[in-house]
């Protein structure tokens, strides 16, 4: 039996996904209350802080050691891409093949392998259901569960699936570089996607302060 949490968002995503055949266009998972303004282009990234979880090979892939908490400044490469998901979005189940066809472009791309890195956080998942998910599917990069929403609050609450792809600056802090809201239909436009952020400096993302 799926678990369905007690949270609104979790029986909006129910309804949305009953009105897809009779509405056009609603086409993402977990509309959800909005705190702040969603991240964007030029933006840095909030301070965001997790469990080290990660089995050996993780570790080694993000180059995080053992220390028991982290943030994501600790993720040691160049380019991140940060995929917010939800297990009982059916959207985010769908993006799973085409992230796979992404992680594996990087991984037999030398260049690309040593300076891209991918992450999904769990928005509303638990350890348990992320570990049930990968059961499931074969999902080659490292989960972060976010039980409570905190991660996915701190960019301002959007649909899943989100995805942001982020540059590390010259004080080691992520700057976005673009995101993503919904499903990536090509891998292939989105690796060039990839390969066209990774020339650019990263201080010329930052929005321009007023």
């Amino acid at each position: 039996m799926s678990l369905v949490k007690k949270h609104p968002v979790f029986y909006l995503s129910l309804l949305s996904l009953s009105l897809i055949f009779i509405i056009p266009g609603l086409s993402f998972c977990a509309p959800i209350k909005n705190p702040a303004r969603i991240l964007r282009s030029g933006d840095q990234l909030p301070e965001i802080n997790f469990s080290n979880s990660f089995d050996p090979e993780e570790k080694k892939y993000l180059a995080v050691g053992e220390k028991r908490i982290l943030s994501l400044e600790a993720i040691l490469s160049d380019a991140l891409v940060i995929k917010y998901l939800n297990t009982n979005c059916a959207y985010c189940i769908k993006l799973l093949p085409t992230f796979n066809e992404i992680y594996q472009a990087i991984d037999q791309d030398m260049n690309l392998k040593s300076r891209i890195k991918i992450i999904g956080i769990g928005a509303g998942d638990s350890p348990g259901e992320l570990d049930e998910l990968k059961k499931k599917f074969p999902i080659p990069y490292p989960l972060i569960p976010d039980p409570e929403f905190k991660a996915h609050e701190k960019i301002g609450g959007p649909r899943v699936p989100f995805i942001i792809v982020v540059r590390k600056d010259k004080r080691g802090n992520w700057v976005v570089a673009t995101v993503h809201s919904g499903l990536i239909f090509s891998s292939e436009h989105f690796i060039g996607e990839l390969k066209s952020i990774l020339s650019l400096d990263p201080e010329t993302l930052k929005l321009k302060k007023p």
